[in-house]
């Protein structure tokens, strides 16, 4: 190689060097220069789509969470039978049916009568009453009852305002 260079003439090495020259410069242009940019502008495009899914999926919840709020305010505002039958259904899921003696409506909400229920299983029941239905309790007496853990109670559930 050292032959090769030295048998050519001062102009030849300035050309061949040029050539040299651009060729490293149009490699570097084509091999890393040109990917990078691409990736680039790749990537903004993605950006840019992906922003766009975002401020669909933020307009989406936003819409869900209106929806759900409504439908939480329709459930708590339902009419005395819808009220009557929320706290029948709910009570025999909680496995409180049977000592539930008596369900009366009252205003908006209903009045009810336990006898011989567990403590727990009732107020864990109108702790759900009040986080899931919309309903409270507006009035509560419990007295003892002959065994233990089990009580006599009466309730005023009414929803919420």
């Amino acid at each position: 190689m050292n032959a090769w260079w030295s048998g050519l003439a001062p102009r030849e090495r300035i050309i061949v060097i040029a050539g040299l020259v651009v060729l490293a410069v149009l490699v570097s242009w084509l091999w890393v220069w040109e990917p990078l940019t691409s990736k680039r502008s790749n990537l903004q495009a993605e950006v840019s789509r992906l922003s766009t899914d975002v401020a669909w999926m933020q307009q989406q919840a936003d819409q869900v969470r209106r929806r759900a709020n409504m439908q939480r305010g329709s459930q708590t505002r339902e009419s005395n039978g819808s009220v009557l039958t929320l706290v029948e259904v709910s009570a025999n899921a909680a496995g409180i049916r049977q000592p539930l003696e008596r369900v009366q409506p009252e205003s908006e909400g209903a009045r009810l009568w336990f006898d011989g229920v567990g403590f727990d299983a009732l107020v864990g029941w109108l702790g759900e009453l009040e986080r899931r239905h919309g309903l409270q309790v507006s009035q509560l007496a419990v007295d003892v009852n002959g065994e233990p853990g089990k009580v006599s109670a009466r309730v005023l559930v009414e929803p919420q305002p």
